[in-house]
């Protein structure tokens, strides 16, 4: 996935994307597209539609991987 980038000044700020393909959020979390498609068929992942294209929210794919099970340190308390 490639971020947009805007130089203003001396400052490059960057535009992150607000959803991502099941292509790039396969891409992006580290896992298959076939695990992205299942997570949605098993509602455990919410997508929505635009005509035939699928999308996912950043927030909801950040939410989706903070629900996965842990392994060794426990995570900090948000």
């Amino acid at each position: 996935m490639q971020q947009d980038t805007t130089k203003t000044g001396d400052f490059i700020s960057i535009i992150w994307p607000i959803s991502y393909t099941p292509e790039e959020a396969a891409e992006s979390t580290g896992v298959s597209r076939t695990r992205i498609f299942n997570a949605i068929r098993e509602r455990e992942l919410t997508a929505r539609k635009c005509g035939k294209t699928t999308v996912i929210e950043a927030t909801e794919l950040i939410r989706w991987v903070r629900s996965m099970p842990t392994r060794g340190r426990e995570p900090a308390a948000a």
